[in-house]
């Protein structure tokens, strides 16, 4: 999911990590505001998550995110 960083972005991570069996790559720069998803045993999806502190402005890994994923969320 590209943009947990944002208010729309962390709220639809927290909701899909609530509801889903699914793991999330979240892609942001930022993380405040999914701090609490990330932080080890603060939730019980936090197993689920992994974050990578990326600009998708110009950082040549994001393509290789990509590829990778089978679902991309913007």
């Amino acid at each position: 999911m590209i943009g947990t960083g944002g208010f729309i972005g962390s709220h639809l991570c927290e909701k899909l990590l609530s509801e889903t069996n699914q793991t999330v790559l979240a892609v942001d720069v930022y993380c405040d505001k999914i701090k609490h998803l990330i932080e080890p045993d603060s939730v019980p999806w936090s197993r689920c998550i992994q974050l990578r502190r990326i600009n998708i402005k110009n950082d040549s890994r994001l393509k290789g995110l990509i590829k990778c994923s089978d679902l991309v969320m913007l």
